[in-house]
């Protein structure tokens, strides 16, 4: 019995973070890593069910799908990779707050497993899924590419979305200068989805604030309108050590939530923020980078999610065992140094 790891690994701007999750998964897991040609299959399309309801094979192999949107479902079942030869199928909705974007849920009723990444979905998911659901939240990979570096040349890092205040790096730069912080903007991307990953999570390793606001505070076309979330942003920030400065997400902060991981806007006003974040810096301490990194160790590693998973699955693979290994010697280091 082995493990299929279905998954579209198509590099998309911000999706970098998920891309490293999924083979940083395939790994930990011992899976094989597929990704499917994708296609367009129609909610209602009778041609569908043969996908959706097959019967369980007893002897199969277990299944992981993972989709960026419930909306991206329906594509990763190919002929290929129908349900019907898998003795154990899950289903990992990354961006899970689209609920209104959700196949019906008869049509997923061949999923042994259905995961929801937001921890404010759950009421839904497990209204809709029952003992079924299961809530991975957002991680990072700590272990690896985590930092506790007490040297951040950068006070305050700029990356990603942000409200028009703080949109133009150079009007940034010049208000932080004012107040005596060392602004960097935007970091490059780069030119793979690895490279990407790599170079987001060394700025972050030099810097002692990153900016990042809630969807709400800074809306997009691409983001959920009215639900309020957080994202690899937070998650791989504190992993490197940094502080995560904005308008937050007030309805999804259960991961974050321990003292001195963010720095609040109450609202979005670039000389007040500015003013907020020059305070913090001047009593900011090497201690905080050890403390984050520290806690989202314990907390956002990605390795906890796969075991929470393979504890569900009843399958324990050898490799995530040793990972698990790392990760605890790599904790009680970081304990014994702070």
């Amino acid at each position: 019995m082995a493990i299929q790891l279905i998954a579209n690994m198509t590099p998309v701007v911000g999706w970098s973070p998920v891309l490293h999750m999924i083979g940083l998964m395939a790994r930990c897991m011992g899976a094989r890593l597929h990704q499917p040609s994708v296609a367009r299959y129609s909610v209602a399309g009778r041609n569908l069910l043969p996908l959706l309801m097959p019967p369980r094979h007893g002897d199969g192999d277990i299944a992981i799908f993972i989709a960026r949107t419930p909306a991206e479902t329906l594509s990763l079942l190919t002929p290929r990779h129908r349900l019907a030869s898998y003795r154990l199928r899950v289903l990992w909705l990354i961006d899970s707050f689209w609920v209104d974007r959700l196949p019906p849920t008869d049509k997923l009723d061949a999923y042994d497993v259905i995961c929801f990444t937001r921890g404010g979905d759950r009421d839904f998911y497990e209204r809709e899924f029952g003992k079924r659901a299961l809530w991975l939240g957002w991680g990072s990979d700590v272990l690896d590419l985590g930092s506790a570096n007490a040297e951040r040349p950068v006070d305050v890092l700029r990356v990603g979305r942000q409200p028009p205040d703080w949109d133009n790096d150079v009007a940034s730069a010049a208000a932080c200068a004012a107040a005596g912080l060392r602004f960097a903007g935007r970091p490059p991307f780069g030119e793979t989805p690895e490279a990407q990953q790599a170079q987001i999570m060394s700025a972050y390793s030099d810097a002692k604030f990153v900016i990042a606001h809630s969807n709400l505070a800074a809306p997009a076309p691409y983001v959920h309108p009215s639900v309020e979330y957080i994202t690899a942003r937070w998650t791989d920030a504190l992993a490197c050590g940094a502080v995560v400065a904005g308008s937050q997400p007030q309805g999804d902060l259960e991961l974050v939530d321990w003292p001195g991981a963010l720095l609040d806007f109450p609202r979005i006003d670039r000389a007040e923020n500015v003013a907020r974040l020059a305070e913090a810096a001047a009593a900011w301490t090497p201690e905080t980078a050890r403390r984050n990194h520290l806690e989202a160790l314990k907390r956002l590693d990605w390795r906890w999610r796969f075991e929470t998973l393979a504890q569900r699955m009843g399958m324990y693979p050898p490799a995530l065992a040793s990972e698990m290994t790392r990760l605890h010697a790599a904790i009680a280091a970081a304990e014994s140094g702070c």
